[in-house]
């Protein structure tokens, strides 16, 4: 087994709607520290924040060799313009984030969807060998997917290949951020779940997803009622990826996987009731957990340090 040297390491960010997690990774995927801060929907001025919070936590560590920054973003990237073209949960579609975390950081900035994010982590840090065709869902605020075919991650025109999140499983459903009714992610999604919880039970207090996660390990009734409906609709919502793609694995990472042993069951149930022919793809869990967006980050930069260049060449998985 290889490993690489320890000395180089790159700052990454996993961007959410309401908060950034920042860590140094290692060429080897380990964390050696992680801070958050809070964004808003101020572009400029959370963009200017966040570059100010990863140099400070560069700071931190004087004898390390920075070799670039990596961006997990809950949106699309334009592989182009390296802009944000697509983020219904993030209002900084067209601000130049790159540009500016360049100039903070001095450091050369890389950055991609968060579910492109973590299905590059799971290639490079060697835990798909083999498998050629594959799609992962990331669970979050939103719905986001990533797609490797025959062993290539797919982007698409303008970086817009796999938005599986905003196709809709019923048009009278609810507003999307992307303007349509009733996608897959007001189903599917961890904001779904709170709001199912909250019809449930309205009386209650306001509660994260993790909140509401352990609400289930108490035997809370209306907040297993509410996870086992999200857990439900992810399992129907994978009929579009399987009719689509036929992928042979399909890989979910997000908060509900903490929980896979309880709720993965229902996933699989209706995976295997939706398939329009053959047998289902396998379904795991992505690796790394809440750290998977941090650590594909970090893949990012590595794999586009390598030479790697989406869609036009195979992925190469680290020795």
């Amino acid at each position: 087994m290889l490993s690489l040297n320890s000395n180089l390491v790159t700052i990454v960010a996993d961007v959410r709607p309401r908060q950034a997690y920042l860590a140094v990774v290692d060429f080897n995927g380990r964390f050696l520290a992680q801070m958050a801060t809070p964004i808003t929907s101020d572009p400029e001025q959370s963009v200017s924040k966040l570059g100010i919070a990863m140099r400070s936590l560069m700071d931190q560590h004087p004898e390390k060799t920075f070799e670039g920054a990596g961006v997990s973003l809950p949106g699309r990237v334009d592989p182009d313009t390296q802009r944000l073209i697509l983020a219904p949960n993030l209002s900084w579609s067209g601000f130049d984030i790159k540009k500016v975390l360049q100039q903070k950081l001095k450091l050369q900035v890389e950055m991609d969807n968060d579910a492109n994010a973590c299905l590059l982590s799971e290639l490079w840090f060697g835990r798909m060998d083999g498998v050629r065709n594959a799609v992962l869902v990331s669970l979050s605020e939103g719905l986001g997917t990533a797609i490797l075919a025959n062993g290539q991650l797919l982007s698409g025109k303008n970086g817009l290949a796999g938005e599986f999140g905003h196709i809709p499983l019923d048009p009278t459903g609810i507003l999307c951020g992307c303007g349509l009714h009733g996608c897959w992610e007001t189903f599917a999604s961890s904001d779904a779940a709170l709001r199912f919880y909250a019809e449930l039970a309205p009386d209650a207090r306001k509660v994260t997803i993790h909140d509401l996660l352990q609400l289930t390990e108490e035997g809370d009734k209306q907040a297993i009622q509410a996870i086992s409906k999200q857990a439900s609709f992810l399992g129907k919502g994978l009929r579009l990826i399987t009719a689509a793609i036929s992928p042979e694995v399909i890989l979910i990472t997000g908060a509900l996987t903490t929980y896979w042993n309880r709720f993965g069951p229902i996933v699989e149930n209706e995976l295997r009731a939706t398939m329009l022919a053959g047998t289902p793809p396998r379904l795991e869990i992505a690796s790394g957990g809440e750290l998977a967006r941090l650590r594909g980050a970090a893949a990012i930069v590595l794999q586009r340090h390598s030479g790697y260049n989406r869609s036009t060449h195979p992925v190469r998985a680290r020795a």
